[in-house]
């Protein structure tokens, strides 16, 4: 999905339009004609855990030749679950009443075949009418029990009434269905996990901030049900990007693409403990879809040939993405090319018999393009977010019911402000903790970091400040 080698047109077409931004209120009109996949249409600047995106097809059929009906068919169970339970409730008891309705007038057929036939149902050459009929089909389908409409005689339990056993025990094994299906219905709908997301809260706003050269986005997420913590909860991340999806020149159109979260680490499924107010974490590295394309065509990093990588990993060693072009061994950091460059050449030199040309003094193949670090402003990240959609995904287990929901949030352009901290909203009074709500979605400016004194120095820290 994240295949950074772009060719020079789309370069070109893709790079800041900067000139062309004159505020911050143009910026935002742009951001809001893009279609949101998350409304946050509940209070409290929430959502309701939906992706707003419909169904359509212009023509009859659809994958299969019975058309988008036979799909519709395969699921009907989960379709009826998702109905309003109000109006579920109103169709099974309508349906209820209908089998009640049927079973009636086949009792009523029954006994006006053979009028001389005493089954209990009617009198001797009086067959039963439809209201007592009815009466008798509600006491069989709820097994009442009180007696027959006419009782003088052992009623249906006679061998020449089979007509009238076998309907009695076609209701009765109905009923059981029925009641088992009602049964079952009533608690998966009342029960459902997903009413769980409407207690986790996401910030209103996103952060995005430069810590020491490194560009970080942050959101704040929070289960208000913090006694009851949810079971392993963790977080994704996605950008929706509409005008690399719209570019016909792309191979494959993802609309979607994948965010790694470095905090909390998504190599250990980025677990979150959302008992407390909790941070999620983003780099905007060379390999994230927030980064501009033409930032990263002259980076001296490995093709990552559709994985999603990160630099996170580059500068903790497990993850070799700087290339030399004399020998094609891979390093870490820039830092660490440059310093295996920069030995080679002092071998090669004390060598005396080495040619220049294809060795590591071949200033043909040893650029200073090879050093390139990622250099990202906040109007490019600006310009690049104006058709974004960065889009947060919180799964975890309710632990009541051990059912597994989705939280959904998202987050455009003007829901984004940079270089702010969120404000600290767990406060200890008494022995006893509070996390106060009013400051949940409250953030602060940062004061300027101190410049670190190597400002090469590729290790500097973009995590927790201790």
């Amino acid at each position: 999905m994240n295949d950074f080698k772009y060719s020079d047109e789309e370069v070109q077409h893709l790079r800041p339009r900067s000139s062309k931004i004159n505020s911050s209120s143009s910026q935002m009109t742009s951001s809001r004609s893009i279609p949101r996949l998350i409304q946050r249409d509940l209070p409290y600047h929430q959502s309701k855990s939906q992706v707003s995106v419909q169904n359509r097809s212009k023509s009859r059929f659809h994958i299969f030749s019975e058309g988008l009906n036979y799909i519709l068919n395969r699921n009907w169970f989960h379709i009826f679950l998702r109905c309003p339970t109000l109006l579920s409730l109103f169709f099974l008891l309508l349906l209820w009443v209908l089998w009640l309705v049927i079973f009636a007038s086949l009792y009523v057929y029954i006994d006006a075949r053979e009028p001389m036939l005493e089954c209990g149902l009617g009198g001797k050459g009086q067959p039963i009418e439809f209201f007592p009929a009815l009466s008798f089909s509600l006491e069989t389908c709820t097994t009442v029990g009180y007696s027959l409409p006419n009782s003088d005689n052992n009623g249906f339990f006679t061998s020449d009434c089979y007509a009238v056993q076998l309907a009695v025990y076609l209701q009765m094994t109905w009923s059981m269905i029925f009641n088992a299906f009602f049964t079952a219905f009533i608690f998966a709908r009342l029960a459902r996990s997903e009413q769980r997301s409407a207690q986790v809260l996401f910030s209103n706003k996103a952060i995005i901030e430069n810590r020491n050269g490194k560009w970080l986005f942050h959101v704040r997420v929070y289960d208000v049900d913090s006694q009851k913590p949810i079971v392993e909860m963790h977080m994704r991340m996605y950008c929706a990007s509409w005008l690399n999806y719209q570019n016909q020149d792309q191979e494959q159109p993802h609309l979607l693409h994948s965010m790694r979260i470095f905090d909390p680490n998504d190599e250990l499924n980025a677990w979150i403990f959302t008992g407390v107010p909790m941070n999620a974490s983003h780099h905007i590295d060379a390999y994230s879809p927030l980064t501009p394309p033409h930032r990263k065509k002259d980076l001296n990093i490995m093709n990552s040939y559709g994985l999603v990588l990160r630099e996170v990993d580059q500068l903790g060693g497990s993850n070799s993405a700087h290339p030399c072009p004399v020998c094609g061994e891979t390093y870490e950091t820039s830092e660490n090319l440059k310093t295996h460059i920069r030995f080679n050449k002092i071998m090669e030199e004390a060598a005396g018999n080495v040619p220049v040309v294809g060795t590591h003094r071949d200033p043909d193949l040893v650029k200073p393009r090879l050093f390139h670090k990622l250099e990202l402003t906040k109007e490019d990240i600006i310009e690049h977010l104006m058709d974004k959609e960065i889009i947060c995904v919180a799964e975890g287990i309710e632990p009541m019911l051990s059912g597994t929901f989705q939280c959904l949030h998202s987050y455009r352009l003007e829901d984004i402000v940079f270089d702010y901290k969120f404000t600290p909203c767990v406060t200890n009074e008494n022995g006893k903790i509070f996390v106060e709500l009013d400051k949940f979605h409250s953030y602060q400016k940062i004061e300027q970091y101190p410049s670190p004194v190597v400002v090469d120095d590729e290790y500097q820290s973009f995590g927790e400040r201790l």
